[in-house]
């Protein structure tokens, strides 16, 4: 997305919240997640991933507080089986897990002038990635990026609201796919049901985007995350790229070598930007990346940025 794009804000129902309350919240998290959940903090949010035993990301998440609770934002396609296994270590913890996606709206908001457009609403920006500004109901964290993104929640009707004064203020409503491109240029990943499990949290440069804690206690991966960080056994590493393919392009795709039977690269995200150029986010093997590159399917050029 070029510096000079219109700022933009879009609904984001491909995101999911889960509420996490009971005073053995944090501990319970603590043995899950992959940063230091007790360093979580009103104006402080994280961004998080949850791994199986094998270290393999289940999800990508983002941590932040609201009224004493804690949520975690995440893909709708894996709110319910996440759900589902997180469940399964409860046991005796005085934990909660709730779906509050029906309470709560989640918007997404992106550009140079969103920071200006947020103040003509009477909110303030946050500056600093990861930052977390409450105003009334309203919360508003800055994402990664050197483009301003910030993601959004609160009452479904005040967001509804908001919706409208951004509108009129001068932001463009756009949909998820622009949303979804901006978070590609900013090398943030997305966990998607087709890629879930595939890659171990360095694979996706989760520690570079300081969603790993290496110092904090044990969770569940983090033998296995730990010894692939002091040992350097990570092969594979994400990478931005692009393609001219007219085939559209789908998390879990395979990407060869020329000539190459194997795949040495699996796309994590992919969207097309407005000149129709594929933009992506692929994982590959480390000796692949001077590799002249093809889309297994269509065989179209890959090319790394």
């Amino acid at each position: 997305m070029h510096p000079d794009s219109p700022t933009f804000f879009t609904d984001l129902p491909q995101e999911g919240l889960i509420r996490v309350s009971g005073a053995d919240a944090v501990t319970f998290l603590q043995g899950q997640l992959s940063t230091d959940v007790e360093q979580l903090a009103p104006d402080a949010s994280q961004l998080s991933s949850w791994s199986n035993a094998k270290g393999r990301v289940v999800t990508v998440l983002r941590l932040f507080l609201r009224d004493g609770n804690i949520y975690l934002s995440l893909p709708a396609a894996l709110l319910a089986p996440v759900m589902k296994r997180l469940s399964m270590y409860v046991l005796r913890s005085k934990v909660t897990l709730q779906d509050t996606g029906a309470a709560l709206a989640c918007l997404g908001l992106a550009g140079e002038s969103a920071p200006a457009l947020l103040q003509k609403a009477g909110l303030a920006a946050p500056a600093a990635v990861n930052e977390v500004i409450e105003t009334g109901s309203i919360q508003i964290i800055r994402l990664h990026g050197a483009l301003p993104r910030y993601f959004v929640v609160g009452p479904v009707e005040v967001v509804a609201t908001l919706r409208q004064q951004l509108e009129s203020a001068g932001a463009r409503r756009s949909d998820a796919d622009a949303w979804v491109l901006a978070k590609i240029e900013a090398g943030e990943p997305t966990i998607y049901p087709e890629t879930s499990e595939h890659f171990v949290a360095q694979m996706l440069d989760l520690d570079k985007l300081g969603a790993i804690d290496f110092k904090k206690g044990c969770y569940i991966g983090q033998e296995v995350i730990a010894r692939a960080h002091y040992r350097g056994a990570v092969k594979r590493h994400m990478v931005r790229a692009e393609s001219r393919t007219t085939v559209p392009l789908r998390p879990g795709a395979d990407i060869h070598a020329t000539h190459d039977d194997a795949p040495v690269a699996e796309v994590v995200d992919a969207r097309p930007d407005p000149t129709g150029t594929w933009q992506l986010l692929l994982v590959i093997q480390d000796d692949a990346r001077e590799a002249e590159l093809v889309h297994a399917f269509s065989g179209t050029a890959v090319t790394i940025r």
